[in-house]
C-alpha cells in the first residue's frame, strides 16, 4: 500500500519524520502515541521486544502483532534493483522497450510521485533505452517480472495477506484434516508462492487432484498432503476448502438427501493410516482398534445428522467420516484405487448379500474363492455364460487375481474370453499382476493374453505390476516379451512409477529388459529428471549405473532444466553429487533464463550444492 499512496493524515513516523504515514501505518502498542512507518518497522527501529499494531487503511481494525524479536526476518525478492523484466498489464509506453517480450534491467527503484514512494522503477532495456516506469502507482504496474532481484528484509508473518480480510491469517479457516484444491492459475499460485515454500515442476499434481492438510507450521503456511505420497507447503491464500460432504453440512446430510451414501451402501475405508487418522479428527475420531478396518468393504448401517458414517466392517460398528470411506460400485472400483484388499476378499463380501441364484454368479463366485468342483459342474450347464459378470467380473478376472491356476485352465477350454474387460478397462493379466499372481500370467500368455493391454488410466500390468512391488511378476511379464516403456495416461513408463515407489530392485531390472530412459511424462521429465525431481539418489545411482549414452545426463526439458538443475533448485545434496561425479553432468549448461545449477544453488542459498557445482 505504500506505493498505492494510502495516508494516514494526522500521523507522522517518530524515526524518519515521514508526515503523514504512507502505506501501513505501524503502531506501538506499549508506548503512547509512538507509529512508525513501513520502512522504519522492518528496518528494526524502536524497541523489537515492544509489541506493534498493524494498520492497514485509516480507520481499518488495528491487528496487534507478536514482538519483531519473536518473529522470522525474510529477504524481499522481486522487481528491485538488478531485476529482468518486461512489459506488464498496464503497459502504455509503446515500443520504448523495444517491442513486446524485450527485456530489461532495473536500475534502481524510485518515485513516481512524492504521495507515493517507491511507486516506480528506472529500466535500462536490452536496446539501449531507459525510463522510469510505474510499479504499484494508483496500483498499476507496467513491469512484470522474468528475474526477480534481492531487495529489503522484512517481517513475513506480520504483513497482510493479499485478499486477506480483517487480518485473518487463513482467509479459508483451513483446518488439519480439511480438503483442499488449487483454483487459481499457475502464474498466480507461482508468484503467491513466492516466500512460502516456492514452486518447483513437481507440485503440478497440485493443480488437479485434492489433497489432504496435514499440517500448518510456525509461519501458518499450510502443509498438504496428496494421494500421491507427496506433501508440499502452501500460502494459504492459494488453496480453497474442497466441496465435500463435512459435518458442517448437516442440513444436506441424511436429512436433505444429497448426501452420496445410503444406508445399506458397500463402502471401502480409506487404506492411508496418516490420511484417515487426520480426517476422522472430530468425526468420532480414531482408535488403534480400527486398524484392520483400513482398505477393507464394509456397509452403512447409518447416518448420523452431521453426515457421519456408522459402517459395519470387520465385524464391528465405526464411525467415519464420510471422506474417509469411498462407495463400491463394484469391484472394480477398488480396484482401481490400489486398495490391497484382494478381490477373492472384496467379492466374499459383495456376494454375502447377493443370493440372487443367477448361474454366472454363482459361476464368478466359485472361480474368486477356488472352488473346482462347483466351477466344474458349473460349466456343464448349458445356461450358463463362461464370460458373464457378478460386481462387474468375469470368472477369469476372479480367479487370475486370486491365483487359481485350476480354474483358469478349466475355463481356457470353454473359449473364454481373455481379454474382457471390467469397469475400469482391466483385463484378467492386470488382476493378475494386482494380486502377484507370476503362474496365472504364464497360463495366460499361453491363452494368447495381450500383455501390453491397456486399461481406462492407459496401465499395462507391467505399470500394475511395478506400482504394487511386485517384483517377481515383473520379471515374469518381462521374460514373456511386454514391452518395457509405454506410458499411461499421465504419461509416466514403468520406470517412472518405480523411482516414485522407490523400488530399486525393479528399476534395475527394467533396465536390463532395455527401458528407455529419454521417454518423458506429460510434465517432460524423462527418468533421471524424475528421480532428480524426487531427491532419490538410489535411484538416480542406478539409473547413472546404467545408462545407454552418457550423454542423456545432460539431456533437458523444455524449460531448460537439466537434472543437475532439477537437483539444485530443490536442494537435493547426494543427487547433484551423483550427477556431478558419477554421471558428468556438465555445469555450464543453462536454462531458458539463462541459469546454470550453480545459479539456481547460489540464488536460493544451497550452499552445500554451490560446493559441488564449483
Amino acid at each position: 500500500s505504500l506505493s498505492t499512496g494510502i495516508k494516514h493524515d494526522g500521523t507522522m513516523c517518530d524515526t524518519c519524520r515521514q508526515q503523514p504515514i504512507i502505506g501501513i501505518r505501524w503502531k506501538c502498542a506499549e508506548c503512547t502515541n509512538y507509529d512508525l512507518c513501513t520502512v522504519c518497522y522492518h528496518g528494526d527501529k524502536h524497541h523489537l521486544r515492544h509489541r506493534f499494531y498493524r494498520i492497514t487503511t485509516p480507520g481499518s481494525e488495528r491487528v496487534l502483532l507478536e514482538s519483531r524479536r519473536k518473529s522470522k526476518k525474510i529477504t524481499a525478492r522481486g522487481i528491485f534493483a538488478g531485476a529482468r523484466v518486461v512489459r506488464g498489464v498496464d503497459w502504455q509506453w509503446e515500443d520504448q522497450d523495444g517491442g513486446n517480450g524485450r527485456r530489461g534491467k532495473v536500475t534502481e527503484i524510485q518515485d513516481w510521485s512524492a504521495s507515493s514512494p517507491h511507486s516506480a522503477a528506472y529500466v535500462l532495456w536490452d536496446n539501449g533505452a531507459k525510463n522510469l516506469y510505474r510499479v504499484g502507482f494508483e496500483g498499476m504496474s507496467d513491469l512484470k517480472c522474468v528475474q526477480d532481484a534481492k531487495g529489503g528484509s522484512f517481517y513475513r508473518d506480520h504483513c497482510p495477506v493479499l485478499g486477506e480480510q480483517n487480518g485473518n491469517r487463513n482467509p479459508g479457516g483451513l483446518q488439519i484434516g480439511d480438503l483442499v484444491n488449487i483454483d487459481l492459475d499457475l502464474e498466480i499460485v507461482q508468484s503467491l508462492q513466492h516466500g512460502h515454500g516456492g514452486w518447483t515442476d513437481g507440485m503440478f499434481e497440485t493443480l488437479t487432484t485434492t489433497g489432504t492438510v496435514c499440517g500448518i507450521d510456525e509461519d501458518h503456511d499450510i502443509v498438504v498432503q496428496y494421494p500421491s505420497g507427496n506433501r508440499w507447503t502452501f500460502n494459504p491464500a492459494v488453496l480453497t476448502k474442497a466441496n465435500v460432504v463435512r459435518s458442517g453440512d448437516a442440513a444436506q446430510g441424511a436429512e436433505g438427501g444429497t448426501s452420496q451414501f445410503q444406508v445399506g451402501d458397500l463402502v471401502q475405508v480409506c487404506y492411508d493410516l496418516e490420511r484417515i487418522k487426520l480426517l476422522q479428527r472430530g468425526h468420532g475420531e480414531w482408535a488403534e482398534a480400527m486398524l484392520p478396518t483400513l482398505g477393507k468393504v464394509g456397509r452403512v448401517q447409518q447416518i448420523y445428522s452431521d453426515s457421519d458414517l456408522k459402517v459395519e466392517v470387520c465385524g464391528t460398528s465405526w464411525t467415519y467420516n464420510p471422506a474417509a470411506v469411498s462407495k463400491v460400485a463394484s469391484a472394480g472400483s477398488a480396484i482401481s484405487n490400489a486398495s490391497g484388499e484382494r478381490l477373492s476378499q472384496l467379492l466374499k463380501k459383495l456376494f454375502e448379500t447377493q443370493e440372487s441364484g443367477d448361474l454366472n454368479e454363482e459361476l464368478v463366485k466359485a472361480a474368486a474363492n477356488g472352488d473346482v468342483a462347483k466351477v466344474e459342474d458349473l460349466l456343464k450347464r448349458p445356461d450358463v455364460d463362461v464370460n458373464g459378470q457378478c460386481a462387474g467380473h468375469t470368472a477369469m478376472q476372479a480367479a487370475s487375481q486370486n491365483g487359481h491356476v485350476d480354474i483358469l485352465k478349466l475355463l481356457l477350454k470353454q473359449n473364454v474370453d481373455v481379454e474382457a474387460e471390467d469397469k475400469d478397462g482391466d483385463r484378467a493379466v492386470h488382476h493378475a499382476a494386482f494380486g502377484d499372481e507370476g503362474a496365472v500370467i504364464e497360463v495366460l500368455h499361453r491363452g494368447s493374453a495381450d500383455l501390453n493391454a491397456r486399461n481406462k488410466r492407459r496401465q499395462t500390468p507391467l505399470h500394475i505390476a511395478v506400482n504394487k512391488g511386485h517384483l517377481q511378476v515383473v520379471k515374469t511379464l518381462l521374460d514373456f516379451g511386454c514391452h518395457p516403456s509405454l506410458q499411461d495416461s499421465e504419461g509416466d513408463t514403468p520406470l517412472h512409477d518405480a523411482i516414485s515407489k522407490k523400488r530399486d530392485d525393479i528399476l534395475a531390472v527394467l533396465l536390463e529388459a532395455g527401458a528407455d530412459v529419454t521417454i518423458t511424462n506429460n510434465n517432460g521429465f524423462n527418468a533421471l529428471h524424475h528421480a532428480a525431481l524426487r531427491g532419490n539418489p538410489s535411484a538416480m545411482r542406478v539409473l547413472l549405473s546404467k545408462l545407454p549414452r552418457p550423454w542423456i545426463v545432460d539431456e533437458k526439458k523444455d524449460d531448460g532444466y537439466t537434472a543437475l538443475h532439477l537437483a539444485a533448485l530443490n536442494n537435493h545434496v547426494e543427487v547433484a553429487e551423483l550427477l556431478v561425479h558419477q554421471g558428468n553432468a556438465n555445469l555450464d549448461i543453462q536454462n531458458v533464463n539463462q541459469q546454470t545449477a550453480l545459479h539456481l544453488a547460489v540464488e536460493r542459498q544451497h550452499t552445500q550444492i554451490v560446493r559441488v557445482s564449483i
